[in-house]
């Protein structure tokens, strides 16, 4: 990938609305948008698609929604505790292991009530 030119702060600020429809529209494909100051680059606008992939947001959403479907194909719903551990796990606040820990606790506690 070829380094894009670097977009003045001025030019930024006067584009924005153009630039952010453009990354939206291209999604996962559109190039980065360097900013910066004497052809320095500063920062950079991605689309969300493209953060997403690179912060590993997308491959945690898609492990939840195939789980989730798992889940509900077995005509089970989710928790309220669940929803919010798995959405913690997508923002990366949550790995893997202690997603699963905290599931089998719930399930335990519940089955625990249940017979009890």
């Amino acid at each position: 990938m070829e380094i894009p030119e670097v977009v003045t702060v001025s030019d930024a600020r006067a584009r924005l609305s153009r630039i952010l429809t453009d990354l939206s529209e291209s999604g996962a494909d559109a190039e980065p948008v360097l900013i910066g100051a004497h052809r320095k680059p500063q920062g950079v606008l991605l689309s969300v698609e493209a953060f997403e992939s690179l912060s590993g947001r997308a491959a945690r959403r898609g492990a939840v929604a195939s789980a989730t479907g798992s889940v509900e194909a077995e005509g089970l719903h989710p928790s309220e505790a669940s929803d919010h551990d798995t959405e913690a796990y997508v923002r990366g606040d949550l790995d893997a292991d202690t997603l699963v820990a905290r599931a089998i606790a719930r399930h335990r506690r519940t089955s625990e009530q249940r017979a009890g």
